[in-house]
């Protein structure tokens, strides 16, 4: 697969020691109103493990999921297989929740 992914401008995230968080704002009107009621944070955290926080730190909008792949292989070797399979059912996912593009 030739596609070259990248981040979509909808997610915020940070980098806490390789792993990636991301940051979920509950600002809408519906979810403060629900706030008023539930004790729900204004915030929620996403924490990817270290294969989805290797993933999302190769995507730089110049590799592709070919080369993702074999840098996915080299550092995790035997432990991420079929590593091609999971790759792009992670990156389909972070598709469809539209924070990543390819």
């Amino acid at each position: 697969m030739l596609s070259v992914p990248h981040y979509s401008k909808k997610i915020e995230w940070k980098n806490k020691n390789g792993k990636v968080i991301f940051v979920f704002y509950h600002n809408k009107l519906v979810e403060r109103l629900v706030r008023l009621f539930v004790k729900k944070p204004e915030t929620t955290t996403l924490e990817l493990y270290e294969i989805g926080s290797t993933v999302w730190n190769l995507i730089d909008g110049k590799r592709n999921v070919y080369e993702m792949g074999q840098k996915l292989k080299e550092r995790f070797r035997d432990s991420v297989e079929p590593f091609y399979d999971r790759l792009i059912i992670f990156m389909r996912y972070l598709n469809r929740r539209g924070w990543g593009k390819y």
